[in-house]
């Protein structure tokens, strides 16, 4: 088995690739984007972090938030968000298919993939290209032909505040960051 070695650092800023289980296009559906919402946000008040970019897509998330000074543990805060979000969907009707082998063994639903890809964000321009990312994702895998297009992201926070010229990611950034390997 893979040894995961996790950075874990106090108020870091860190980028999350979340994923479905067999990546299954559920998460932009009105119903799987209100139980993400109130389990997202029932987190954030019992577990604090800032969000400070985030990208839905029918199969997969990818955020970057900003951990409290005296906080390191992402993945309290992803476990919180995924058990919600499975038992809000079920409360509310979504069907879950019952686990197989080892999941069924664990007790645990067929929504999530297991693990989430992490990155810490070390510098300004670490966090440059990875909102880039972030918001170039939708036009990359081909759903919008610019990212304005696409309703689930932070993108347009962004533009409003001038972050974004009008007009940017209607081609691929030159110095977008490679994150493959982490979807």
């Amino acid at each position: 088995m893979p040894d995961y070695r996790r950075v874990r650092i106090p108020g870091a800023i860190y980028f999350f690739t979340v994923v479905t289980y067999e990546r299954k296009p559920f998460l932009t559906t009105a119903r799987s984007r209100r139980c993400l919402r109130q389990a997202w946000l029932a987190t954030r008040r019992k577990l604090p972090f800032e969000s400070l970019a985030v990208c839905l897509l029918p199969d997969h998330l990818h955020c970057i938030w900003r951990l409290p000074e005296s906080d390191a543990d992402f993945s309290s805060r992803w476990r919180s968000i995924k058990g919600r979000f499975t038992r809000l969907s079920r409360a509310h009707g979504r069907p879950v298919r019952r686990p197989e082998g080892s999941r069924a063994r664990r007790r645990e639903a067929s929504v999530w993939q297991r693990r989430f890809w992490e990155h810490w964000i070390r510098d300004e321009e670490d966090l440059r290209r990875h909102l880039d990312y972030v918001h170039y994702n939708p036009v990359k895998h081909g759903y919008v032909r610019k990212p304005e297009d696409w309703q689930w992201t932070s993108f347009h926070r962004y533009l409003a505040r001038g972050w974004y010229e009008v007009g940017w990611g209607h081609r691929e950034p030159e110095a977008i960051v490679d994150l493959d390997a982490g979807e």
